[in-house]
């Protein structure tokens, strides 16, 4: 039962780390969610360029099939920093929050000039937060930040959200305290992308053919705080129940160890008792019919249970003493207690009931069990080595002790069974099942 329990355990642990396995590949190959941005986003694009600020550039977007193309002509004015810009709004009408995009993890970028240029493309993803911005101020929203050079990217260009950065102009205008001053994604209102802070004046085009977010379903950091959790909540459990299990077993152990150490004592006091009182029979060392007594008397006053008695009576001895003589026959006899003995346990009691018969008294022992015993003493008879090459068997009857059965008629039953092992061709265990007035004599 252990044993099978110890497999059922060391299944399920592999199929859970075959489950953690692939929750971890998929967590690395699988699919990914996507949010794109383009022609088709269902979202208001708008076109921007410094002069509302007081510049003089001029911006103009257009679509082009799946493209948006901004036009920009940049015009120097007194503004210091022109630039040419298009914006997806991302607020809800209804709620006036933007995405959260803290669920992605990069962005494919597939924007760049008609022509190549020194300056770069400016994007840009507009956060908000109320600990520091106001729903009026767009300036006072946050600006993540990252400006790509055609020296420097592979058209598409994938970006980390991670390598995003907050201008520190903003952070100096605002009066940010530090605990903001990394990027957030969380409220995007706007994706912006815009002409390089070093564009210089002259005609532009900016193709813009979409931005596509990607990101895992579930963050690595979540994945390993549930993974975490999963396998702590199951060590905990197996933990918890395998020291249930131990007590428990401490305490079947501990019960059954003090019955034992109980009913050695007693059989200790016993053997005691039989040594100072009780004779043995001369010729075997076993004990005769007085060394049996205090068993059946200790089994009357209830003190224990499971009295099986053997009765076993060698098969023709009549014969053996007639052919070969009484020295042999008591030779026979001798081995035969010997080899009756040599194969019982330490707690039953063989004793000479008379002649050629003998009984062995098996205290706790149900009557399958004397059974068994029987049929195993039959065998060693038979194939136990004789004096002058002889073949001697014996025939075996068995009985339990039945409820309130006296010892007079559990001996009869005992008795009668290996009469009927005798009647049925010797060489064989008989029992008897029921009390007296229901004799029943089986295999």
């Amino acid at each position: 039962m252990a044993i099978q329990q110890d497999i059922t355990k060391a299944r399920l642990l592999g199929v859970l780390i075959l489950i953690t396995l692939v929750v971890l590949l998929l967590q690395y190959f699988g699919p990914q969610k996507t949010l794109v941005l383009g022609v088709d986003a269902g979202v208001r694009i708008e076109t921007i360029d410094d002069r509302g600020n007081g510049g003089a550039s001029i911006a103009k977007l257009t679509r082009e099939g799946e493209r948006l193309i901004l036009d920009c002509e940049i015009i120097a004015s007194s503004y210091a920093w022109p630039y040419c810009e298009i914006s997806f709004i991302l607020t809800s009408d209804e709620t006036g929050r933007g995405i959260d995009l803290s669920g992605f993890n990069d962005v494919e970028l597939h924007i760049h000039y008609s022509q190549p240029q020194d300056f770069g493309i400016r994007f840009q993803l507009v956060n908000f937060n109320p600990a520091y911005a106001t729903p009026t101020d767009t300036n006072s929203q946050k600006y993540n930040s990252i400006e790509l050079y055609d020296t420097h990217i592979r058209y598409p260009q994938l970006i980390e959200l991670s390598h995003m950065q907050v201008p520190t102009w903003w952070l100096s205008q605002g009066k940010i305290a530090p605990d903001y001053w990394g990027p957030e994604f969380d409220d995007v209102r706007g994706v912006q992308i815009a002409t390089g802070e070093r564009v210089t004046p002259g005609k532009y085009q900016m193709i813009i053919e979409h931005v596509e977010f990607r990101g895992k379903y579930i963050s690595d950091h979540q994945l390993l705080l549930i993974l975490v959790s999963v396998w702590t909540a199951l060590a905990l459990i197996y933990f918890f129940t395998t020291l249930h299990k131990a007590k428990l077993e401490l305490q079947s152990h501990q019960q059954k160890q003090q019955q034992l150490e109980s009913l050695n004592r007693l059989l200790n006091q016993e053997q005691q008792k039989l040594e100072e009182r009780l004779a043995r029979d001369p010729l075997t060392g076993v004990l005769n019919r007085e060394g049996l007594a205090p068993i059946f008397q200790h089994q009357t006053e209830g003190h224990a249970n499971s009295l099986s008695l053997i009765f076993i009576d060698i098969d023709h001895f009549k014969k053996i003493n007639d052919h070969y003589g009484h020295n042999v026959g008591d030779q026979v006899l001798l081995i035969f207690a010997q080899t009756l003995s040599g194969n019982t346990r330490e707690h039953d009691l063989l004793a000479r009931w008379g002649g050629e018969e003998f009984v062995l008294a098996c205290p706790d022992t149900p009557l399958e069990n004397a059974l068994g015993l029987a049929e195993k003493l039959r065998r060693c008879v038979e194939e136990c080595e004789w004096p002058k090459g002889m073949k001697v068997t014996a025939s075996f009857g068995v009985a339990q002790q039945m409820n309130d059965e006296s010892p007079t008629d559990f001996i009869g039953r005992a008795d009668k069974a290996l009469y009927v092992a005798k009647a049925q061709g010797r060489n064989c265990v008989r029992s008897s099942q029921h009390g007296p007035a229901q004799l029943s004599v089986v295999g």
